[in-house]
């Protein structure tokens, strides 16, 4: 073989049989194209109809090859140009042609975690796939960690219990009772279910109140224009208030339900069927009362 000439891998040793059946197909061939006689198949990679990528020894048309004009067929493979076997007009007809990218990147995808760690993605476009064995694209894709924020709030993280608990309000000005001699729990019998409930309570402690910022309202708020739950929009700020008679000793004398600075908990308006929702505690608790003539000031129960 001559020095550095490449080859299609052929075997170069045949065995007398397979020789013999060489020959003889050789001949059956020669007598068939003789009764048939000449026959324009076009030649070389035209009449093939495509151009292949890398070596393909299935890839070949009619006519003699670049490096054998004696040659019966050539190449249409990518290959043929370093081996030197081409059909003559492969060089018309397939010449290599280089991927070619878009310029930008689009943009980064979702992170593939709601919560916590995860993927994201992005893609370049291919504006030219690669032909005849021409240069590749290369990576088409990148991707990074990212980090997902949308986590659902625990039901009862240590520490914040109130997170779980749901705010029961009535309008401010429902409120006066708890000062009303009438309605006033230290007195007549009531006063031994209250010191059985609530014994050795520190009621000394004044009343405190919050900002909350309503955040979801269900529909039954607003089914009719004289309930008290009409004002309760999404978006609107409330003022509620959490009175010495509804703190409960087990919590630390607090309200049930008075939220948790600059987090989502729940609401519900007690005289109001099916009418409740979410709120975010915009400001901490201080000792001060809401306003009862507000429309959006609201007492715990």
């Amino acid at each position: 073989m001559a020095g550095g000439t490449q080859r299609r891998g052929c075997r170069s040793v045949l065995t007398v049989a397979a020789a013999a059946a060489a020959v003889m197909v050789a001949f059956l061939g020669l007598a068939w194209a003789a009764e048939r006689g000449p026959v324009d198949d076009g030649g070389g990679c035209r009449a093939l109809g495509h151009c292949c990528q890398g070596k393909n020894n299935t890839c070949r048309g009619v006519g003699p090859r670049a490096n054998d004009a004696n040659s019966s067929f050539c190449f249409c493979d990518s290959a043929c140009i370093h081996i030197g076997d081409c059909c003559p007009d492969h060089r018309e007809l397939c010449e290599p042609v280089d991927c070619v990218l878009a310029d930008d990147w689009d943009a980064w995808g979702e992170c593939s975690s709601r919560c916590g760690q995860g993927i994201k993605r992005r893609e370049r476009k291919v504006v030219q796939p690669p032909l005849n064995g021409g240069k590749g694209c290369g990576s088409t894709v990148e991707k990074v960690v990212c980090e997902g924020t949308n986590c659902k709030i625990a039901r009862a993280p240590e520490g914040h219990e109130e997170l779980r608990e749901t705010g029961k309000i009535v309008p401010a000005s429902f409120g006066s009772w708890r000062s009303s001699k009438v309605y006033n729990p230290y007195e007549d019998i009531r006063k031994n279910l209250f010191h059985h409930y609530e014994a050795k309570a520190d009621d000394s402690r004044p009343s405190y109140c919050m900002k909350f910022e309503v955040t979801e309202v269900r529909g039954s708020c607003h089914k009719n224009a004289e309930l008290w739950s009409i004002d309760l929009q999404k978006g609107s700020t409330a003022c509620v208030e959490c009175q010495p008679m509804a703190m409960k000793k087990k919590l630390g004398n607090r309200c049930k339900g008075h939220g948790v600075y600059l987090k989502e908990t729940r609401w519900n308006a007690v005289t109001v069927p099916g009418c409740h929702g979410k709120w975010t505690l915009q400001t901490r608790p201080e000792n001060c009362q809401c306003d009862a003539d507000h429309k959006l000031s609201f007492v715990l129960v």
